[in-house]
């Protein structure tokens, strides 16, 4: 539990001065990590963010805030020295990142996450239709 950043707060509807859980967690394959994830949810979602054990979305099914819908942006950027040493890359190497806003039946938005997708592990389809 930290205090949100600025970008929290806004995407989370925070107040000024709230705190977030924090969670980091490696998607691995084969011992590769292919995806590195950030996410930030309010306190009040994720009073305690050790009493997760496994999935994040079964975590909130059982605490009947389930993700009901969600936004996703999805934009290449280069890897951070931090990114980079987690996902076992050159520093600046070409990533994925999509940005999930989550939000529960009554509409709230609870969940903020990056997830740092490694090049060759991640194939996305859209169907558009009229």
């Amino acid at each position: 539990v930290r205090p949100a950043h600025r970008e929290e707060i806004v995407q989370l509807g925070l107040s000024p001065g709230a705190s977030v859980a924090s969670l980091r967690r490696l998607r691995r394959t084969d011992g590769t990590v292919m995806a590195v994830e950030h996410s930030a949810l309010p306190v009040s979602i994720v009073p305690d963010p050790e009493a997760i054990d496994g999935s994040l979305y079964a975590y909130l099914e059982q605490r009947r805030v389930p993700v009901v819908r969600a936004l996703q942006h999805f934009r290449a950027v280069n890897a951070t020295g931090e990114i980079a040493a987690l996902m076992g890359v050159e520093p600046r190497a070409a990533l994925l990142v999509i940005t999930r806003v989550g939000f529960s039946a009554d509409q709230r938005a609870i969940e903020l996450t990056d997830t740092y997708c490694r090049d060759g592990y991640y194939d996305f389809v859209a169907e558009l239709r009229q």
